[in-house]
């Protein structure tokens, strides 16, 4: 088994000065710390380029994620765009099979604030559950924005054998540790 983690937007600071980057403060890597360590289980956090909501290109986070060990073995997540990302992803890309896919947060961008079409093409219609052995789960927090809730809301009505995991209050899940998602990542 192995886990490869998409992280969302980063501030231009973070995007474009890897310098003034700590990734030692999310939760991602506290995920590859714990899962590699507990459970021997390889976690790739891929980085990808321009990362800035404005700038994001999804042939650009494609190209990246082409290049990741991505099998019938594998446990996708994404939080917030990289959550979005990965539905997209796995929508243009029906001849790929996970183990299961668990969306933190995600943002599909609905109100269509993102300037190249990131997430247009994504299509919540087809079956991405079917691309799955153990499914899909989807964390999110009712004090989340209002344009995740709307992003949730959306998979939640398309997407009727995702399985949800409603909070009421971890925001958008910008904490150092995520201990909730060992609960449900199916080691």
């Amino acid at each position: 088994m192995n886990i490869i983690c998409c992280h969302g937007v980063m501030s231009p600071e973070q995007d474009w000065n890897t310098r003034t980057y700590n990734e030692l403060k999310g939760w991602k890597n506290w995920l590859q710390f714990y899962a590699e360590f507990e459970h021997d289980v390889l976690v790739q956090l891929p980085r990808f380029p321009h990362a800035h909501a404005a700038l994001m290109k999804y042939s650009e986070w494609e190209k990246i994620m082409d290049n990741q060990d991505i099998n019938e073995d594998t446990v996708l997540i994404g939080h917030s765009a990289g959550g979005g990302f990965v539905l997209k992803y796995m929508s243009l890309h029906p001849e790929i099979k996970v183990k299961q896919i668990v969306l933190v947060a995600p943002w599909l961008d609905i109100e269509n604030f993102q300037p190249f079409g990131f997430y247009k093409g994504t299509d919540l219609t087809k079956d991405i559950v079917s691309q799955t052995k153990l499914g899909v789960d989807l964390m999110y927090s009712g004090d989340d924005d209002s344009y995740i809730l709307s992003s949730c809301d959306a998979i939640i009505k398309n997407m009727p054998k995702v399985n949800v995991h409603k909070f009421a209050d971890r925001g958008h899940f910008v904490t150092p540790q995520l201990p909730e998602i060992m609960q449900i990542i199916k080691f």
